[in-house]
This record gives C-alpha cells, structure tokens and sequence, in this order.
C-alpha cells in the first residue's frame, strides 16, 4: 500500500449533468441523495447499482429529525455543492465542476480551499499539532508497530494509525464546520497539499475527501461554534455510555503480569505506598499458549475467581487482554467449533484465512456476520462470569504479524478485506460488550480496544496503541487525545509513561503530571524495557506519581461529572481552550478538562514556558493566587501549571485519597469567585449499575453568589433517586468577609489544601 500517495483530484470523471436526483458522469448513471436535519446537519449519498451496491457500515448513525428542502445547502446543475449562512455568506462550497468525481469505484469530493481556512479533527493522529493544514492523510486501521519501520515510529508521526475517522473540521474564522466521509473502506483526507514538485502553489490546493471504494456517504454538519459542532457530532455518531466509575480510576499494566501471583504483588504494593488503583490488568503471558479465552494453570492455580477473591478486600478489578486471533490447532475447542460452523474470515481460496499472531498460526473471527459477534459474546460472557472486571481487546487492527492480510476475506468471502478492515475493531467491541452485558445485564461493562471506527464511542474505550517512552510521544499525547475527543471518541488516553522502551524517572514523572486527568489513566510497559511501577523510582519520583494519581482520585467527582454530561450532551472531557474561549489558535501544548481546569505541563524536558490563558480570571492551583494574560511560567519538579477557572464549582471526594474508596455521596465543593456568580449540578449514582437510567440517581443544585464580599451558597436537592449526601464540606478560594449557607450565616477557618506545588489556603465552612 501507498501511505503517503493518494489519487489525483485530475483523474477522475465529474457530473455533465444533475437533474431530479439524477447525476450523469459520462456513460455511468448514479443517483444522489440529498438529506437535511435539525440542527444544519446535511446528508449527501451517492448510490449506484454497477459500483457499490450496498453501504456496508455495521453501525448505523443517529441524526436528529429530517427537514422538509435543502435547507442552506444548495446542489447544482452539476452536482456542485455550496453551503451559506443564514446571511446568505458561503461557508463552503465545492469546486466548480469538480464536486464529486468518481474513477472506476473511486470517489472524492472536492472543496474549495481558502488560506485562511484552519483544519482540526481526523480522529487519532500523531502529526504532534491541532491545526492540519496540508496534510494528506490516509484512513486505514494498521498495527504501527508492525506496519511501520522502527525509523518512523521512534520519533516520528506513523501514519496511517490504529484508530479511522475521516471526520474534518474546517474553521473560518470562529465558524466550524464538520465533514464526516461514513464510509468503512479505505479512504483519505487531504487539507491542502499542492501536489507540483516545488509544493508551494496555493492554485492547486483543494479539500479532498475521498475513497477507495464503498458508497459516497458525506454528512456536513455547521457548528457554528466549535462546542456546537462537537456536540452534534457526538449525538450523530453515537455518545460514550455513562461508564463503571471504577473505570476512570488508575489502571497498572505490564506486559509480563501472568496472574495470582503478580496480582497480590500489586495488589500489597498499591496497599504499602498509599496509591489508590483500580485495575490490575493482564497482557498475553497469562494465556495457556496464548490460547484466546484461555488462562494458564500455573498462572492461577485454582482457578481464576479463587484469585480474584483474594483482591476483593481491595476493590481491585482484572482486566484481561482478548486478542481476535484463534489459535490454528486441531483440538482446540474454540478453533474446532469455529471451524464447523464457519465463523473464520475466508481466504479467496474458500479455506479459513491464516495469520501468524502470538500463538503461531491464526485464524480470525469473521465480525462483520452477527452469527460470529453472538458467538464471540458467549466466550465473553464466560470470562466475565468467572470474575473478570473488563475486557482489553487488542490486535483487532486487524493484525496478522507478517502476513499480508489483503487476502483475509468478511461475510463468508463475499466482500473484499477493505470492504471491512476499518470496521474490524468495532465489530469485536460490539460483541465483547453484548457478551459482558449478558453476563450481567444491570452491569456498565468496560471495553478497552486499540483500534475504531466511526461508532466506537458507543461500545469501546481506545487507548492510543503502542506508544514509545520518549518526549516526541509524551507531548504528542495531548493533540492525540484532544482530537480524538473533538472527533467523536472521547473515552481515550495514552500508555502513560510509554510502552516501548527504557522510560527514564523524568519522563515518567513528566508524563504522570501532564496526563493524570486525562479520561483514560494506565502506566503500561513492555515486559523487555525496565520497571515502571510508580515504587520502580527513587524515593521523590514515587512520591510525585502518588500525589498525582491520588489528585485524580480526589478529582473523580469532577471527571465523573463530565461523562455524565458526554452521554447527555455530547461534550469531550479533553478540550482546547476554544471550546469555550472562541478565537485564537488551538495550543499543542495546553489543554481544559471539562469547563473548570486548565493544565499547561512542561512537557518538552525545560522546566520554563509561556502560558495564554483564555478569557479573564483563573485560579492558579500552585500558588494559590488569581492570574490572568500571558504568563511567564517555571515548572519545578514536583508542580504542574494548572488553572481553576473563575466562576467554577468543582466536586471532589474529601480529605487525601489513599486507596481506591469513592462513594460519590461525601463530597466537598471548592467554589473558584472571583466576583458574581457559579453553580452546578452535581449528579450521583452507584456509580455501577443502569440503575440510574430509571431514576435512580440524584442531582443537587449548587449555586454561589460573590457581591461586595458577601459569599451566599445555596444548596437544593433537584432529584433525590439515589437519596441524600452524606457529607458535604465547601471550599472557597477569593475574597469574602461574610458567609451565607443555605440562608445561615457560617463562620469559615482556614485551612491548606494541596493541589499541586505548596499547600494553599482556602476557606472552609
């Protein structure tokens, strides 16, 4: 395959004619239609009976109510597209005469490019920037360590990667646009490249989003603004479902863990250093063979639930890793029942396609048929019916080791590898989350995979794949992650620390700071390249990691809220600050968590830097003091920046968080007013069940007023299905000679609280 080629804009063939949904491309005859919905939210979809019969996506997205006309969105006599404001101003539009262009069963749309367009999105990349201009980027799922030379991914941006989401976001000036190519075949992004040999002639720059193959499915969404536009993408394809609150906790991986034996070990070491942890997972070695849906007797000598009984103390959950490919082994149950019923993607030759994986030679399960996802979700029912917490489903790219996969073939080798690869992942997903939900079907199961597809949001968590323990993917992780978000996969983070290589106790440390509110937390290493166990460091180094990862658990309220808002809303937990600052580029290096938190780590090895805030007033946590403008910042090695913005009411559980515990109902406020007004709705749950989706949840109101020195703080219960707290503490951080508490006056003390760097004062009452 060609990575970094893709088809010429002048190769193909575009409409002579478009009339009454008709679209005549020299002797070929196609039909488009043409969709608008609430919210400027527009469908165009090419169909044509000789070059794509049928769109193969297995997931079908969610718009909102259809509308009667094209809305702002007018077609031409030769299908040429143009998309106005309600002023009447184009906001887009395709080039003249070259709309929508096919060549044999490629397709393209192209639009016109503006200089002072900027481009945002494309799902998991790793170009190190926010902004993509001039960018051409192919959308096919690989396994980057095996699909790239070491060269490239050392250091270096590996594209194509695991994770395929042809969404772009174009900006003109504070008004974002979304284009959404939902085509599950090989496809390509290109943001102004200018294909001549010098690559410097603007004439030639287009927009181009095309495809291999499939049928042309191009959803355009206008935002206006940028948290419109999220929002209505997220609703499209499918919000993140409210997740098990264990699963935002800190996560400890290596690839070397077998079973009973280093689980207890974990387990009393995360007891002995006070840091709270929620998951202990397992890679391939606690496999018998690496056996899928195996484990070995030596690993758990009595039996996995006899293991996890002994963790029950704790709280802690197992993760296991479940990789797709079967082992190809007479004798083996699964690999005989596979066989006999034909659940095995096929080779053009009509026998099983063969792989060459962890156990040897593999077969695959052929997801795109429900048969085989029904089937797999029985395995998976077992697992977690034996105790296992969650399922980590890797290698789903799909990845055959060196084996060319182009002749693995989906739904009984009727449809090319293409026609599904992409989507490989997500049919995985889908069956390991129905197999956990039968298992226990008032449960929120947890899915973590490597590789997705437009649709993962509503079944999987991604981690960011294979990563390396240096700087280039440390700071790469935050543009990764805050994409990934904007793009509709919010559930997501990287390996912290890095999985390939040495990680250095800098490094690691760096990377704990600038990653541990991040929506998915894991240390994670490969079992060649040192320990990196938070007690694997000197004395500080653990203790840095501990206070972090205990900062996040005292943030859990906070984080917990803002997927609470994601299965309402749509909203990403990682944000850019113009998602709620419109105007001014989008850092690489700065970041909110939700609405209320600002991070900008020293992430590049200096411990200096600039920081930008947006808007007025923010709390500066280190400190304790209010700031504003541009700053000019030293990080020291134990702080992070980090920013409360003003006006914000931030839950938290109480006091230190020393182990996993977090009941939801005890909780503090800190009230970050400067003057005026703040106020949430804080929702608690069992933080487990579905139970909260019949009512069994309970939201209070919070609402803080700031005038002339007087802080008056109500309180009202909106909904009471989870009942009452049963502790509430309020911290305030500004300046206040009087308190007000539900209608009492209060009398506040003093107290010190350490966010990160020195203890700060606040007052309590």
């Amino acid at each position: 395959m060609l990575f970094h080629k893709t088809p010429y804009a002048a190769n193909f063939r575009y409409p002579d004619r478009f009339k009454d949904g008709k679209i005549e491309i020299g002797n070929a005859t196609l039909y488009a239609e043409v969709q608008a919905y609430e919210g400027e939210i527009y469908h165009i979809q090419v169909v044509s009976d000789e070059l794509w019969t049928e769109d193969r996506n297995l997931v079908p997205l969610l718009p909102p109510a259809e509308i009667k006309g094209d809305g702002n969105l007018s077609v031409g006599d030769r299908f040429e597209l143009s998309l106005r404001d309600s002023k009447g101003k184009i906001l887009l539009e395709t080039i003249k005469g070259m709309g929508f262009g096919i060549c044999g069963k490629q397709s393209i749309f192209t639009f016109a490019y503006d200089k002072k367009m900027r481009f945002y999105g494309m799902g998991e990349k790793t170009f190190g920037r926010m902004e993509l201009s001039h960018i051409r980027s192919r959308f096919w799922n690989v396994d980057a360590l095996g699909d790239h030379p070491g060269q490239v991914w050392g250091e270096h941006s590996a594209d194509p990667y695991y994770v395929s989401v042809p969404y772009l976001i174009v900006r003109q000036g504070n008004t974002y646009l979304g284009l959404l190519l939902h085509n599950p075949y090989e496809t390509w992004v290109d943001t102004g490249t200018d294909p001549s040999f010098f690559g410097t002639e603007d004439q030639n720059r287009k927009i181009v989003l095309g495809a291999e193959d499939g049928m042309p499915s191009l959803w355009i969404i206008v935002g206006p603004s940028l948290a419109g536009l999220t929002r209505k993408l997220q609703k499209l394809v499918g919000v993140t479902p409210r997740p098990p609150l264990w699963s935002l906790g800190y996560h400890q991986c290596r690839w070397e863990y077998k079973g009973e034996q280093h689980l207890l070990d974990l387990d009393q070491r995360m007891t002995k250093h006070q840091i709270p942890n929620d998951g202990l997972w397992l890679d391939i070695d606690y496999m018998e063979g690496y056996r899928v849906f195996t484990y070995s007797k030596d690993a758990f000598p009595k039996g996995v639930p006899a293991t996890l009984s002994k963790l029950q103390c704790s709280g802690r959950k197992v993760v296991p890793i479940i990789d797709p490919g079967v082992k190809l082994e007479k004798g083996f149950p699964m690999y005989e029942e596979g066989l006999k019923e034909g659940h095995f993607c096929l080779a053009p030759e009509g026998h099983p396609f063969v792989g060459f994986v962890w156990p040897g030679e593999t077969v695959f399960p052929d997801f795109s048929k429900a048969s085989v996802r029904e089937w797999w979700a029985g395995y998976c029912r077992s697992f977690r019916e034996q105790g296992f917490a969650g399922a980590w489903v890797d290698m789903n790219d799909p990845s055959t080791g060196a084996v060319d996969p182009y002749a693995m073939l989906f739904n009984d080798g009727k449809w090319s590898h293409g026609a599904f690869r992409n989507q490989y992942a997500l049919g995985m997903q889908m069956a390991t989350r129905d197999g956990f939900l039968k298992a226990r079907p008032n449960e929120r199961p947890f899915v973590l995979s490597r590789s997705g597809y437009t649709g993962t949001s509503r079944f999987a968590a991604i981690w960011t794949g294979d990563n390396v323990s240096n700087r280039f993917y440390l700071k790469g992780s935050i543009t990764c992650s805050v994409s990934l978000g904007l793009s509709g996969i919010p559930f997501n983070g990287p390996d912290v620390g890095g999985f390939m290589n040495d990680t250095t106790e800098e490094i690691m440390v760096d990377w704990v700071k600038s990653g541990f509110l991040f929506p998915f937390f894991r240390n994670h290493s490969g079992g060649s390249h040192r320990r990196q166990e938070p007690w694997t460091f000197s004395k500080r180094g653990l203790g840095i990691i501990t206070h972090y990862t205990q900062l996040r658990y005292k943030l859990l309220p906070y984080l917990y809220q803002l997927f609470v808002a994601q299965e309402r809303d749509g909203d990403p937990i990682l944000r850019p600050a113009q998602y709620h600052f419109p105007g001014g580029e989008m850092a690489d290096d700065m970041f909110m968590v939700g609405p209320s938190i600002l991070q900008a780590p020293c992430n590049d090895g200096t411990s200096k830097r600039q920081v930008k805030l947006p808007g007025k007033e923010w709390f500066d946590a280190r400190w304790g003091k209010w700031v504003s403008g541009n700053l000019k910042v030293e990080c020291g090695p134990i702080d992070t920046p980090l920013y409360f913005a003003d006006k914000s009411i931030v839950p938290t559980l109480p006091g230190v968080r020393t182990d996993n515990s977090k009941d939801l109902r005890g909780v503090e406020f800190h009230i970050f007013l400067k003057d005026g007004g703040a106020e949430i709705q804080y929702t608690f749950d069992d933080g487990q069940t579905f139970d909260y989706q019949t009512g069994k949840e309970s939201v209070l109101e919070v609402r803080a007023m700031l005038r002339n020195g007087a802080l008056k703080v109500d309180t009202r219960l909106l909904n009471e299905g989870f009942g009452n707290l049963k502790s509430a503490k309020f911290f305030f951080y500004g300046d206040a000679t009087e308190i007000l508490l539900n209608g009492g006056v209060v009398k506040p003390k003093r107290e010190k609280i350490v966010w990160t760097g020195l203890p700060i004062s606040a007052l309590t009452f």
